[in-house]
């Protein structure tokens, strides 16, 4: 039985016994709504955390590799490094010293040559270079692993002192060197490389830091030679009588230079 309407708009007014019972069947949609927006706060919240995380790890794992060095297992193929082989340093200075000294069984030595065959030829060689230049300083080496294990590809800058002139010239030549079955190292010849060899060191030539070390040692050069006549006439009869840049009868050594007035 319908009761009657108690107002004027046509419909009967809430009682407190109707407002209990409509409570009691609103509660339960009411606490599930109460249910999910804390589920959703909640799982954002974890989100952003685990972003936040995440970032702070990559900006703790950058931080940790910037402050790092790397070690000489990690150093890229194509990189050279100095000062990591003293034993190439050692021969480099000793090879040096011999050309200065004109210490043509010095020179042999250092490639491990046994036949003596042109050294009296180099010994004169060097005799002629050795009126000119009082030395070479600055000498360093910029090494890498060759491509087999004992064997090195070094590239070597230094500066000559002409006993005419203040001025240094700066040079560059490479050497690959190898281990001896004595477990000490000497240089090669071009001509006892093998094919992979050479296609090494040709690579390697194209190296941004061999590129740039060897420009920079030409324009010092180029500049050097400008500035001193007493330097540049010395070195141009050198380069005329095959001395300084290159050592006869054999390759002793792998250097480019560049002409006067080029």
């Amino acid at each position: 039985m319908r009761r009657a309407c108690d107002n004027k708009y046509g419909y009967h007014s809430w009682s407190e016994e109707d407002i209990k019972r409509f409570a009691k069947f609103l509660i339960l949609p009411l606490l599930v709504i109460i249910l999910v927006i804390v589920i959703l706060i909640a799982d954002r919240k974890n989100h952003q955390k685990e972003e936040s995380g995440a970032e702070e790890n990559v900006q703790t794992e950058t931080e940790s590799s910037a402050g790092e060095e790397p070690s000489e297992e990690e150093t890229p193929a194509s990189q050279f490094s100095t000062g990591q082989v003293p034993e190439v340093q050692a021969l480099i200075e000793t090879y040096f010293n011999a050309k200065q000294n004109a210490d043509a069984e010095g020179i042999y030595q250092a490639f491990g040559w046994t036949d003596l065959t042109g050294i009296d030829d180099l010994r004169r060689q060097l005799q002629y270079d050795a009126r000119y230049t009082e030395g070479y300083r600055n000498i360093t080496c910029y090494v890498k692993q060759g491509v087999t294990e004992g064997t090195y590809l070094t590239y070597v800058s230094y500066d000559l002192k002409f006993k005419d002139s203040l001025t240094l010239a700066p040079g560059i030549l490479w050497n690959y060197i190898k281990m001896g079955e004595d477990g000490s190292y000497y240089l090669t010849a071009s001509e006892d490389l093998n094919e992979t060899e050479l296609a090494y060191i040709a690579e390697a030539e194209k190296a941004d830091e061999i590129v740039l070390l060897k420009t920079q040692i030409y324009a010092n050069l180029r500049q050097a030679l400008e500035n001193d006549e007493a330097l540049a006439r010395s070195y141009s009869i050198l380069e005329k009588q095959g001395g300084a840049s290159n050592t006869k009868p054999k390759e002793t050594e792998h250097e480019v230079t560049i002409q006067i007035g080029q």
